[in-house]
């Protein structure tokens, strides 16, 4: 409710702002940051410091923070000692996987993702700082270069996810909750499942531990499933904003024409020095979100294999039910990171094809050559790695999907076997 209140909030602020006819079109540069600042708001830090709250709120955010980070690194350390004591007994094969999945795919990396952004958030912040430079804050600007087009991306980018976090969720606990209910009902037995495969020293399954042990685990997720969506959606955010603002001085190149703009070589040099500005802060990006991007490449190889595995090997009815419906949101969650490399590679070699399109021909030498050095600057497209190991792209996307077949494959033979 606190989310979804200052979402009205933030909207009827725009709506105070700008005339009606404005407020449909008109983009202010923080609005595509909003989503990840709200729920990020959440957990007791933020980037930009959006919404001022009372002493005694962000005492209680911080609170709520570091007591959900200690519960999940205490879940991180169980579902370890979990995997330690049943790994190499063939028959715990199956739960052997599933929580070697949790352990590094999903825990590891949800609280690795909120860690480094924690720790980046002052970088983070400058960077945002220098790309509102550069950002159409005129209504005419934004709707000659198609800002509102990227705007809605970003929105969707959020709706989208957040729909599917919250299925996934809904998904885990709602399945673990409905066996426990049937069972106590029909047949008046308590041994059911828990949301993942983690040690205890005593049976979880006692009538009295299992609600408390329910309720730790569904904390927990949701709170993982939450930093990872908030960074997910910030990080996208800023690679489609850059991606904007190089698409934006495209069409800016685009239109320089010397013989009718005594000012064409004056924006000529400013186009140079904000395509320079772009491309090293697309470096920074790079460099702040290497780690987290190769993580979530694996971490989705390892989790797709997962979902297949459980979805299309016969072991139990009920890992069928609880992983074959959250098989499209972790491909979705997947492609949405290659998506956004893609972007930001496509929108860093329009720049070349602008100063080409450019009325260059019959001009000036000077000119001609700055024309010719942007050309063959902006013919390397900016790119995104994961620790200089992978290209963030779209065909990574495709090879991911390629690398959890075959793991699939093996691990099917095995099974199996």
């Amino acid at each position: 409710m606190k989310l979804i209140k200052k979402l009205k909030d933030w909207k009827n602020h725009l709506k105070a702002n700008f005339t009606k006819d404005q407020s449909r079109m008109f983009v202010l540069f923080l609005d595509g940051f909003f989503p990840s600042e709200a729920i990020f708001g959440l957990f007791g830090f933020s980037y930009l410091n959006m919404f001022q709250n009372s002493e005694k709120y962000q005492k209680c955010r911080k609170i709520f923070f570091w007591s959900s980070i200690i519960i999940a690194m205490f879940l991180m350390i169980l579902t370890m000692t979990n995997f330690i004591v049943i790994a190499g007994k063939l028959e715990k094969f199956a739960e052997t996987f599933e929580t070697f999945v949790f352990l590094g795919a999903y825990i590891f990396t949800s609280m690795k993702t909120v860690f480094l952004c924690y720790s980046k958030r002052l970088s983070l912040g400058k960077i945002l700082d220098r790309l509102e430079q550069y950002f159409p804050h005129s209504n005419r600007e934004q709707m000659q270069f198609g800002v509102i087009k990227y705007h809605k991306m970003m929105w969707n980018l959020y709706y989208i996810g957040v729909i599917l976090y919250v299925y996934c969720w809904a998904n885990y606990t709602g399945l673990a909750l409905f066996s426990f209910c049937y069972n106590i009902f029909e047949f008046g037995d308590m041994k059911v499942e828990l949301l993942t495969p983690i040690y205890f020293l005593w049976d979880p399954y006692q009538p009295l531990l299992y609600p408390i042990f329910f309720i730790f685990q569904a904390w927990t997720v949701m709170v993982l499933i939450a930093m990872l969506l908030a960074t997910d959606i910030f990080m996208c955010s800023l690679i489609c904003v850059t991606s904007m603002e190089f698409d934006v001085l495209a069409q800016k190149l685009a239109l320089l024409d010397p013989e009718s703009d005594e000012n064409a070589e004056k924006k000529l040099f400013e186009i140079i020095d904000g395509y320079n500005e772009l491309s090293d802060i697309s470096n920074e990006i790079e460099k702040i979100f290497t780690m987290l991007l190769l993580a979530n490449v694996f971490a989705g190889i390892l989790y797709i294999c997962l979902c297949v595995f459980f979805s299309f090997t016969p072991i139990r009815t009920y890992l069928v039910i609880k992983y074959l419906p959250v098989l499209p949101g972790v491909s979705i969650q997947l492609f949405f990171t290659c998506y956004y490399g893609e972007l930001l590679q496509t929108s860093s070699l329009h720049v070349a094809n602008g100063a080409y399109n450019s009325n260059w021909y019959g001009q000036n030498l000077k000119f001609r050559k700055m024309i010719l050095l942007t050309m063959v600057k902006a013919q390397k497209p900016q790119v995104l790695t994961g620790c200089k190991f992978l290209e963030i792209g779209m065909p990574i996307f495709y090879w991911s999907l390629q690398t959890a077949h075959s793991y699939y494959s093996l691990l099917s033979g095995l099974y199996k076997g």
